[in-house]
């Protein structure tokens, strides 16, 4: 009785795999038929992926008014600051960056999260390759932070939609008390996000 249900447990799985296996061979089509037709799937979407990248450039050289309402849109959920170029950043050499940064803001009825990814641009490249030292970046972040949480307590931080010029000479002019040359507060990245409170 025991080898029965042995040979059961073996035989019908194996049996059962060898089957399956066999009827999906039969039943799939040539291999050259199916690189044929991924090939023509592959080939409208690539067309309609060139297209949605040239209409989107064409949109954001020639929608302005349609951008500036829908920031609005977007300010209402929480949503953004678009986003700086990473090349640009990288090419030029007086801007240090920072890294990000989260600082709660808080309200009545909630509680905001604003993250930042910061850059300082400054005055030289001497003041540029001393603030990337580790310890002068150190102090920078600690005053900005600083600068932020003050900011926080501001009205700059508590509207619907964040001002980032606003906040940026807000941050530069608390920053420069501290430590000289920085021109500009740059955000390579900036939003919030509104949590209710319970």
């Amino acid at each position: 009785m025991m080898k029965k249900a042995a040979i059961v447990f073996v035989a019908l799985p194996l049996l059962c795999m060898g089957a399956g296996y066999g009827a999906g061979m039969v039943l799939a089509p040539p291999a050259e038929e199916n690189h044929a037709a991924a090939g023509s799937e592959d080939k409208p979407k690539a067309d309609k992926a060139a297209h949605g990248a040239k209409d989107a450039s064409e949109d954001a050289h020639g929608e302005v008014a349609e951008d500036h309402a829908q920031k609005g849109d977007d300010a209402a959920e929480g949503a953004a600051h678009p986003e700086m170029d990473r090349y640009s950043l990288a090419k030029d050499r007086k801007i240090v960056r920072l890294g990000q940064m989260t600082v709660p803001v808080e309200k009545t009825n909630s509680i905001s999260y604003v993250v930042a990814d910061f850059a300082l641009k400054l005055e030289s490249l001497e003041l540029a390759e001393r603030y990337r030292r580790v310890e002068d970046a150190t102090r920078l972040r600690d005053s900005l932070l600083q600068a932020m949480n003050l900011a926080a307590e501001s009205a700059v931080l508590r509207g619907v939609a964040i001002d980032s010029d606003a906040l940026s000479h807000l941050l530069r002019d608390l920053i420069s008390k501290d430590h000289a040359g920085v021109d500009d507060v740059m955000f390579v990245s900036l939003y919030k996000q509104d949590v209710a409170r319970l």
